[in-house]
């Protein structure tokens, strides 16, 4: 079942600070209703915005959490960063265009698995 994330978005600041319950099933998307305590997710969020701000746009949890991180870790502004992605860019291409020389395979692989262990993890 597909849910709008602006819907979803208003429980992710509760999500980031709650245990994980129940793991998704094979191929359902991850959406802020499966919560996570993360303080290293939290710890990525900008400062001049919140959770639900940062993650406001995207389709799941894991893809707001994968930008997070690949901002974080390739030196790229968040804002910058999530631009590019809610317009319909991919992780890896927004990348490419911000950090032209950055090893774009490993930053997406990286950052995807860093965001997958937000989603697992119960204490971040």
């Amino acid at each position: 079942m597909m849910r709008r994330f602006g819907a979803a978005a208003a429980t992710l600041a509760l999500a980031v600070f709650a245990y994980a319950q129940t793991p998704a099933a094979p191929g359902q998307r991850d959406y802020p209703d499966t919560p996570t305590q993360s303080a290293q997710f939290a710890a990525l969020v900008p400062s001049d915005m919140s959770a639900t701000e940062a993650c406001n746009g995207f389709k799941t949890t894991v893809e707001c959490s994968a930008a997070l991180h690949a901002a974080h870790n390739a030196g790229i502004p968040f804002k910058d960063l999530k631009t590019r992605m809610t317009r319909g860019e991919t992780l890896g291409a927004a990348i490419h265009h911000l950090k032209p020389g950055a090893d774009v395979r490993a930053e997406v692989s990286r950052a995807e698995e860093q965001a997958r262990a937000d989603v697992r993890s119960p204490q971040g």
